[in-house]
């Protein structure tokens, strides 16, 4: 097995593993959807996004509190986008 195979397990372990159940199922879902995909900076934007601590991320997406620029990016939104985009009964996740 490939190292960045390897890499790519572990984030995905990582994001079913957070803590909280709703960012188990946030960061899960998307990892299952769309972590094979990622690559390069991407894929550092998600290990970003995953080393960050639980309440700090739920308040990032839910716009309680301010995204750090380190933490901003095309990631994040493809997250948020996923979460707060209403699904085919009309509700959001």
């Amino acid at each position: 097995m490939q190292d960045i195979e390897v890499y790519k397990k572990k984030l995905m372990f990582r994001a079913w593993h957070r803590g909280m159940k709703e960012l188990d199922l946030l960061m899960g879902t998307f990892a299952q959807d769309e972590l094979a995909g990622l690559e390069g900076d991407e894929l550092a934007q998600f290990e970003r996004l995953i080393d960050s601590e639980d309440n700090d991320l739920l308040n990032y997406f839910n716009g309680k509190q301010a995204v750090p620029s380190a933490l901003a990016g095309s990631v994040f939104e493809r997250i948020k986008a996923q979460v707060f985009t209403p699904d085919k009964y009309g509700k959001n996740l």
